[in-house]
């Protein structure tokens, strides 16, 4: 009996079966699939009410490692998870200013759990730099290039992170919400170790490859032929 090879945007489910995604699936230009956004923005108020603007400041304290978030599809969503009835909305003054509170309904709390209890689908990447690396038979330099940016992107993201997360420690912070950002910060440190052993073996076999190439080329300008086509000229 033949195996057939599971759809990529599918997982297996709490019954071993192979199932479409649990998170809604959100339309991208690239085509590919995101976190439906309400799931980490019910999650974000389950701590409690929160501004527009204190949302966006969890997305980039927190999650930020793996999940990105821009106003025009924060604010859409809030708005959208508000006509649903899954939050609240309310106006408050301060001074002549006015700002959006927003607090979860019980049936954003039923929602949020639910969706928190759903396997999740499996990681996949989409990096533009990988992308342009496997082609870099065509410039290996750029590919280099590449392969270096990317080791320094990892190493100074996993500073960055460590000063967080002793933040985090001094605040008090959840052990869930601390046990995510140091994943973030271990999967930079790999990367960038990664990086610089693969940024040392690619010299090493490009260097291998240009000496070879050159040495052909000496024999074929040096050999016997060559030598009586030179005179010949």
């Amino acid at each position: 009996m033949s195996l057939t090879r599971p759809p990529l945007d599918s997982y297996r489910n709490g019954k071993g079966e192979w199932a479409s995604l649990p998170f809604e699936a959100v339309g991208s230009r690239d085509g590919s699939l995101r976190v439906d956004i309400k799931f980490p923005v019910l999650g974000f108020l389950m701590d409690g009410e929160m501004t527009g603007y204190d949302l966006k400041r969890r997305f980039q304290d927190s999650v930020g490692f793996f999940y990105r978030v821009s106003d025009g599809s924060l604010y859409p969503a809030l708005k959208k998870l508000a006509r649903d009835k899954l939050v609240t909305m309310r106006t408050e003054s301060r001074g002549k200013r006015a700002r959006n509170v927003y607090a979860i309904t019980a049936r954003g709390r039923e929602l949020f759990l639910k969706m928190l209890a759903e396997p999740s689908p499996p990681l996949f990447i989409h990096d533009e730099a990988q992308v342009k690396i496997y082609f870099g038979h065509h410039n290996p330099d750029a590919a280099m290039a590449h392969l270096r940016r990317m080791r320094e992107f990892d190493r100074f993201r996993s500073d960055e992170l460590a000063d967080l997360i002793a933040y985090m420690k001094v605040q008090g912070a959840s052990p869930f919400h601390k046990v995510l950002v140091e994943i973030g910060r271990q999967l930079s440190i790999f990367k960038a170790e990664m990086f610089a052993k693969l940024e040392k073996a690619m010299a090493r076999e490009l260097g291998a490859s240009r000496r070879a190439r050159s040495a052909i080329a000496n024999r074929s300008a040096t050999s016997p032929g060559a030598r009586r086509r030179k005179m010949v000229q």
